[in-house]
């Protein structure tokens, strides 16, 4: 028996979408550095644009996986369904292009011979939160872990890569630079479409609240 035979049907779906998902990824993103690169006047410009570039790409991968739950909650409807049985081959596809984004930014501080700053520290915490993550994407990690714990890493990773993003836009948009404006709110609305879902979670059912018999 191979080794695709004896996966599981979800298993199979995962690498069936991942692989084209990632390599697509990789693609733009390679593509998006050796444009950054080429239309620099100096070396170092070009891997800082590099650099910039390519964290956009990961934070609008990243966005759709953050907001995949609290949509489907709050708006079930096809997409968000496709968002929820796919999350996993988009969070994968978000470390692609997060992989390469920092690949970019060490290069740039390599070659500008930069110490990293508060913003790059911030982004290198969020690499771990991010190999975490992708290193546990499987049913076998869920197995390992045990659910809850499985969920408690995933969680925790998740909001520190959110923070990740919205501590480095937020910090451009208070220097003034307003073409970060669009990327911080993007931020801020994930976050608000996720409390909103969480407190609709709470919210007691109004049957049950009037003091109504349950079915």
């Amino acid at each position: 028996m191979t080794a695709t035979a004896s996966m599981s049907p979800s298993a199979r779906r995962l690498r069936r979408l991942t692989v084209p998902l990632c390599g697509a990824v990789a693609l733009v993103a390679g593509v998006v550095v050796a444009q950054a690169v080429a239309s620099a006047a100096t070396v170092d410009e070009g891997w800082r644009l590099a650099a910039r570039h390519t964290a956009r790409l990961a934070f609008l991968v990243f966005l759709p996986v953050y907001v995949a739950s609290a949509w489907h909650r709050l708006a079930p409807g096809p997409l968000s369904r496709w968002l929820m049985r796919n999350r996993r081959s988009l969070g994968l596809a978000f470390a692609t292009a997060h992989t390469v984004h920092l690949a970019a930014l060490v290069a740039f501080n390599a070659i500008a011979g930069q110490r990293p700053d508060a913003a790059t520290l911030v982004v290198g915490g969020g690499a771990y939160a991010m190999l975490a993550m992708a290193a546990t994407s499987s049913d076998a990690a869920v197995r390992r872990l045990g659910a809850r714990r499985w969920k408690r890493l995933h969680a925790v990773g998740i909001h520190w890569l959110w923070f990740v993003f919205a501590f480095s836009y937020g910090g451009r948009v208070a220097e003034g630079r307003l073409a970060f404006v669009p990327l911080f709110a993007l931020a801020l609305g994930g976050l608000g479409l996720r409390v909103a879902a969480r407190l609709r979670a709470r919210r007691p059912v109004r049957g049950v609240a009037e003091g109504a018999p349950s079915p």
